[in-house]
C-alpha cells in the first residue's frame, strides 16, 4: 500500500481545494458548455463567439472567465482581439485528478 507523506498530502488537498472545484464549477453552466462546444470546432474571437451565441461581449467576456479559471479554455490575444481556444490538457490534467481522488478515497475502503 503506498502512503503519501504529509507534504504530498497537503499538495494535492491544495490543488483539490482550489483547483477542482472551479474546473467544475467552470462546467456547470448551460451557457459555457455551449461556449466550450462552439470552441470545439476551432478557435474563435470573443467577438466571433459573442456573434454566434447572440449574447453580448461583455456577458461572453464574463463566463470565458470562470472558463479559463476552471483550466477549460485558453486565450491569446492578437492586438486588441482575445482569441479563445478548449485547453484540452488542462481538462485532461483535471479529469486525472478527479480519478485519482476517487481512485485513493477506494483504496483505503472509504465508499465513494
Amino acid at each position: 500500500m503506498c502512503y503519501r507523506s504529509d507534504k504530498e498530502k497537503s499538495m494535492y488537498s491544495e490543488f483539490e481545494r482550489r483547483q477542482l472545484p472551479a474546473h467544475f464549477r467552470a462546467l456547470a453552466s448551460p451557457t459555457r458548455l455551449r461556449m466550450l462546444e462552439r470552441l470545439t470546432e476551432g478557435e474563435l474571437s470573443v467577438k466571433e463567439l459573442a456573434a454566434a451565441l447572440r449574447m453580448s461581449q461583455p456577458r461572453v467576456s464574463w463566463h470565458l472567465a470562470l472558463l479559463r479559471r476552471g483550466g477549460v479554455i485558453r486565450t491569446r490575444k492578437q492586438g486588441r482581439q482575445v482569441h479563445c481556444s478548449v485547453d484540452m490538457e488542462g481538462i485532461r490534467r483535471h479529469q486525472l485528478a478527479l480519478w485519482e481522488l476517487l481512485n485513493e478515497k477506494r483504496t483505503i475502503g472509504v465508499r465513494v
